[in-house]
């Protein structure tokens, strides 16, 4: 069972990557702030993260900083509704496994989570 964290403050975007990853192998947790994932990533055992970039509270750029530091070793996948080439650069240099645009198809996701997983310390 792989556990993956969703991290985005929209509940409708978090409900829809629910039912993509229904009837797999995921144990799914979510959050919707910053306070919320860190929580959750520092009391379960999480093997990847799907982050969304825009958020109230914060940006993902900066969840994704906070959790490289403190767990290298834990792939975070970018979310966003629009991806530039720059966006797609700062992810990167920040330690993120892969960006991917809303909405992610069911495919695609499952296929991005899987590599991250395999591909983990």
């Amino acid at each position: 069972m792989r556990h993956v964290l969703i991290i985005d403050d929209d509940e409708k975007i978090r409900k829809i990557i629910k039912i993509q990853l229904h009837n797999s192998e995921y144990s799914l947790f979510e959050a919707e702030d910053k306070t919320g994932a860190m929580t959750i990533i520092e009391n379960e055992h999480i093997d990847v993260v799907l982050c969304d970039i825009k958020l109230k509270d914060t940006t993902g750029f900066i969840i994704l900083t906070e959790i490289k530091e403190k767990y290298p070793g834990l792939p975070v996948i970018m979310v966003t509704g629009f991806i530039d080439k720059k966006t797609s650069e700062r992810a990167k240099e920040l330690g993120s496994f892969e960006c991917v645009t809303k909405p992610v198809r069911r495919e695609k996701l499952i296929e991005t989570i899987t590599k991250a997983y395999e591909a983990k310390d």
